[in-house]
């Protein structure tokens, strides 16, 4: 499990932050930010939703995620988190197989060996799991030598069309404006002291912000 915070922070506050990181970290693909879309499943009750909401320590989320429309690498993830740590178990799989699953149609899974296959497809069917919706954002990422990532996530957006995931243009609804960012920390055992000490001078109070919830919410 890696630890994982999540702030609200204004424009202002990230690009005082970017100044000083942009002179320590590496920055991660595009400094000016890169997409990042998601597709939520959840079950025909919405577990995950509601357990987010209630607040439980140990909750989890399954999505489909791509880093451009016509995507070289498409993951099937499973999230775990308990308070404050989460783990992320990753799938690879094809396009076909995406198109597959958000047609509901989930024995594709079997035909992986990984563990991690079968330990998804068994949540997506016993609890009749259903593609919910999608969350689309950039996102901005620095990291560290030691596995430290610092990430802001801004324009986010969400659409109802599950249909048109793999869509160059998607029909979304706007979540946020561009003065709210998210910004997320993620490390392993601890967060090098340099990088707490600038941290702590631009942010002050970590909050609960799941970008499936706020999609859901609206």
């Amino acid at each position: 499990f890696r630890h994982e915070y999540k702030y609200a922070i204004s424009y202002e506050e990230m690009l005082r932050l970017r100044e000083k990181l942009n002179n320590l970290l590496e920055i991660d693909r595009n400094p000016n930010g890169y997409m990042i879309r998601s597709l939520y499943f959840d079950s025909i009750n919405d577990i995950d939703y509601y357990e987010k909401l209630d607040g439980l320590v140990n909750r989890k989320k399954i999505r489909i995620r791509i880093y451009e429309p016509n995507p070289k690498i498409i993951k099937l993830e499973l999230k775990s988190k308990y308070d404050y740590h989460q783990q992320k178990e990753s799938l690879i799989i094809t396009k076909e197989e995406a198109e597959e699953l958000i047609k509901e149609n989930y024995s594709v899974l079997l035909n992986h060996k990984e563990e991690i296959a079968s330990k998804i497809y068994m949540i997506l069917t016993t609890n009749c799991y259903k593609p919910k919706v999608i969350i689309e954002y950039q996102r901005i990422a620095y990291t560290t030598k030691n596995g430290t990532r610092i990430t802001f996530d801004f324009e986010i957006k969400k659409s109802n069309q599950i249909e048109t995931f793999f869509n160059e243009n998607i029909d979304y609804y706007k979540l946020t404006n561009p003065q709210n960012i998210v910004l997320e920390i993620k490390f392993d055992r601890f967060l090098e002291p340099y990088i707490s000490n600038i941290l702590g001078n631009y942010i002050a109070r970590k909050e609960s912000i799941s970008k499936y919830v706020m999609g859901r919410n609206v």
